[in-house]
């Protein structure tokens, strides 16, 4: 039996091995459930006081002796959804204040921020980050690039997905590659939303822009990205894009 899952709905570790002693002891004095459980004799009052709270077991007393027994299993299912219950709640919370914590955190970012990401985890982050702040008819511009196309099949997967992604949002991309990859970017242009044109040479980095941002990716050996938020360097990545833009081909 897998009681870690017990653990993993919000018990304690020691809150599972008192609760399976009682299941196992029926009703039963503090003395054999703490010899069952094997935990320490001062922490048992205070478990089993935990799991009442939880509804999961309870306690009459016999003369002067106190009894302690687990209730029903089925018990659990009510106890999931308040759990549920108490999530939503909070999540409603947590919703309602990230507007007033936005607010506090603009008022102290810098006016250069460089962050660096790695992994597919990490640039899924900057990406997602990307497609949440552009909206319908926004620019995404890239450049660069290596001069070979990528046999990586993950990396593949992972830029399509990112592309139906933006294309769906109405994400316009323009974007230069090497004459080299010309064919293996055909199916990119077959996403709506993308204009593609060709330089002769490629670069080790991809060079993403959009609104203030510029974000600089490199796949191998193993995915990184380095963004910078800063309007006046954006600019100058920006002005250097569209030059290359005149000369590129279609």
């Amino acid at each position: 039996m897998d009681t870690s899952l017990l653990e993993k709905i919000g018990l304690t570790h020691s809150e599972v091995k008192v609760y399976l002693a009682l299941l196992e002891l029926g009703a039963s004095t503090v003395g054999p459930i703490t010899q069952k459980s094997k935990v320490a004799s001062s922490k048992t009052y205070e478990l089993l006081s935990k799991l009442m709270e939880k509804g999961l077991a309870t306690t009459y007393k016999e003369g002067n002796t106190n009894y302690f027994k687990a209730v029903d299993p089925n018990r659990l299912k009510d106890y999931l959804q308040e759990k549920e219950l108490d999530f939503q709640e909070q999540k409603k919370d947590i919703l309602d204040l990230i507007p007033s914590l936005e607010l506090r955190f603009k008022d102290h970012v810098a006016e250069t921020e460089v962050e660096v990401f790695k992994g597919y985890k990490g640039i899924a982050n900057v990406y997602h980050e990307m497609i949440k702040t552009l909206g319908k008819g926004d620019e995404f511009l890239v450049s660069g690039g290596g001069e070979t196309p990528t046999a990586n099949p993950k990396t593949k997967l992972f830029y399509e997905k990112i592309h139906h992604e933006r294309a769906e949002k109405g994400i316009i991309l323009r974007i230069i590659f090497s004459e080299a990859r010309r064919n293996s970017l055909k199916k990119m242009a077959l996403f709506p939303h993308t204009i593609p044109r060709y330089i002769s040479y490629g670069t080790p980095s991809t060079i993403n822009i959009y609104k203030d941002v510029t974000i600089l990716i490199v796949m191998s050996p193993s995915p990184a990205a380095i963004r910078i938020k800063d309007r006046n360097i954006t600019a100058s990545y920006r002005k250097y894009f569209e030059e290359m833009w005149k000369q590129a081909k279609r």
